[in-house]
């Protein structure tokens, strides 16, 4: 007989928890009623074992955003949610997922609400997700809600592809940069090295300069690997504290072309975060908690900290973003302009389509800028090294046919 994990109150108010043997959730709910106790949540162990494991990790977004639209559309048509909860369980794309669609269903089935189930697997189902299923519950419109989340859940995937996109190419140039520099300096240019000290003739300044790190890079190459790792695991280290992360978050935002890109990407999701929840009726505090987890940097996570700060004491979301330079004013002014006049959902909706619009130009923009600046890195390095080699041949022609 399978066994339950449950959560009740005793008559006197107490929580207390265990596990149950009952052929199923509703006849352990009856069998806890029965003794005294009220339940408050029950599920299967097995299940509540599985994706208590998989909650960490391990769903991609895109079944997340697969299950939103599919479940949207079934409650639409009138399917009941536990049964959708089903369905959703046997289309699942990986084992792991399912397993959480599972939970969730049994803890629904437990007379648990969808958010509240939901909640239970915050590493798999986002915040902005969950609060927009609630509203979604007390509207009465949970299916066109889901639809919302879907939505808005494409969105954010698909920006992520563009920066994707547009970083990939200068990273595996660079990658190519120090492949081609270390194998001219580790194969080619010792090869030229016994020819040039078989002459005995006087090396150019740049022929020297590359022999010495070619035989440092020979002859100390275990000490290059150990300062590479040092310096990596220093440069770690320091991420996972909070003052060297706000330190790096800080200066990537302020790196040519790729700090451009970070904004705006930062920008976006800020922007159509906010509509979204506004729209759907999220009260604006539980909103600014939201966006301050959806945009990863640092720098504009501390922002909405100070923005949350100034609307508990009575100012405006236009007030707390004025002074910074991580918001363009134009976007500043185009929110205050929906306090005014009362229109915040749709005036912000609109800022979300102007600052997409700016992302995709600057994506544009930074791909144009970037793939001539590696072109040219990669060949002035290459060139560089292929002059140094021949300017010791150069000068022993010239000797030669002077004499």
């Amino acid at each position: 007989m399978p066994e339950f994990s449950y959560k009740a109150r005793l008559n006197t108010g107490a929580l207390t928890s265990g596990t149950i043997a009952a052929g199923t959730a509703e006849q352990a709910a009856a069998m806890l009623r029965a003794d005294g106790k009220f339940v408050v949540n029950i599920s299967s162990k097995a299940a509540h074992e599985a994706a208590g494991a998989i909650s960490l990790g391990g769903v991609k977004r895109k079944d997340v955003v697969t299950f939103c639209h599919q479940l949207g559309v079934m409650l639409d048509t009138g399917v009941p949610i536990s049964e959708a909860l089903d369905i959703s369980a046997e289309q699942a794309g990986t084992p792991a997922f399912r397993n959480v669609i599972e939970d969730v269903a049994e803890r629904v089935r437990s007379g648990g609400d969808l958010s509240s189930s939901l909640s239970a697997h915050p590493r798999v189902f986002p915040n902005l997700m969950i609060s927009l299923v609630r509203a979604g519950e007390a509207s009465g419109q949970l299916g066109a809600m889901l639809d919302r989340v879907s939505e808005h859940l494409q969105k954010q995937a698909a920006n992520a592809r563009k920066i994707k996109g547009a970083l990939t190419y200068p990273a595996i140039m660079f990658a190519f940069v120090v492949l081609v520099t270390v194998f001219l300096l580790v194969f080619v240019l010792p090869r030229f090295a016994n020819i040039f000290a078989d002459r005995g003739a006087a090396l150019p300044t740049p022929t020297l300069m590359l022999m010495a790190m070619s035989n440092s890079l020979i002859g100390w190459w275990w000490a290059w690997v150990a300062g590479l790792v040092v310096v990596g695991g220093t440069l770690w280290g320091m991420r996972q504290l909070e003052s060297g992360r706000a330190m790096f978050d800080a200066v990537m935002l302020r790196l040519p072309v790729i700090g451009s890109l970070m904004r705006q990407v930062n920008l976006v999701r800020m922007t159509q975060t906010i509509g979204t929840l506004l729209e759907a009726g999220v009260p604006i505090l539980d909103m600014v908690d939201i966006v301050r987890h959806v945009t990863p940097n640092r720098a504009y996570q501390q922002l909405w900290e100070k923005v949350d700060d100034q609307l508990r004491k009575g100012s405006q979301l236009s007030d707390g973003l004025r002074d910074t330079w991580l918001v363009p004013r134009a976007v500043v002014q185009m929110i205050y302009s929906g306090e005014k006049s009362g229109r915040m959902g749709p005036v912000i909706n609109r800022v979300a389509a102007y600052t997409e619009d700016e992302f995709d130009t600057a994506v544009k923009n930074a791909t144009q800028y970037i793939e001539p600046v590696m072109v040219v890195t990669v060949g002035g390095i290459v060139g560089f090294v292929a002059i140094s080699l021949l300017l010791p041949i150069f000068s022993a022609s010239s000797l030669a046919g002077g004499g």
